[in-house]
């Protein structure tokens, strides 16, 4: 079974929807985890990790929408001891990332951040809980993976779509790179 975490906001019900439909059409074996109204996704997510019972855990968001074979592809990577890093479509079918930047990046490509982060529980036990900043933690996800031995790579066929919704975004990128910076100069990991 795989844990699927979605944080979301009042305000955006109808992007919540759509990405509900888009994982029950594409998921067979899966529960459900909203977390609705928290400060920031970082906090969702790690209370998502709390209550999550499956074999594999999904931490997304209510504007982003899998597309079709995207847990198959992940947990083949996953079982490799690999962190995979989706190809992010805009709402235009354009890239909007593949791996560190938007450029298109070939399978098997080293990245810093595994976007849309997907891993098993053995991993989730080892890297959470993240940093609980509103950006970023999926970058601390991929720092904390590399550091107990799991490498992020780039696999073309997990795929998503992230329409970028503006309504409530909040404009704490900056502070919170500083912050994941910070955490990773504080932190030690345990492997």
């Amino acid at each position: 079974m795989i844990s699927i975490v979605v944080p979301t906001i009042s305000g955006r019900e109808h992007w919540l929807e759509r990405t509900l439909h888009a994982y029950h059409d594409t998921t067979p074996d899966y529960e459900l985890i909203v977390l609705r109204d928290r400060v920031t996704a970082g906090i969702a997510w790690n209370e998502g990790w709390k209550q999550a019972k499956g074999d594999y855990l999904h931490f997304t968001a209510d504007d982003i929408e899998p597309h079709a074979g995207w847990w198959q592809e992940g947990i083949k990577w996953i079982e490799r001891g690999i962190l995979p890093a989706p190809r992010v479509l805009n709402t235009d079918g354009t890239l909007q990332s593949c791996g560190d930047d938007c450029s298109e990046q070939e399978t098997g490509t080293p990245t810093q951040v595994a976007r849309i982060p997907f891993c098993s529980r053995e991993q989730a036990e080892c890297i959470f809980p993240i940093i609980e900043n509103h950006y970023c933690g999926d970058y601390y996800f991929t720092w904390k993976g590399r550091q107990c031995g799991w490498p992020s790579l780039v696999v073309r066929d997990f795929v998503f779509t992230h329409h970028l919704v503006n309504v409530g975004r909040l404009n704490t990128l900056d502070a919170d790179w500083a912050a994941f910076q910070r955490a990773k100069r504080s932190i030690r990991v345990e492997k």
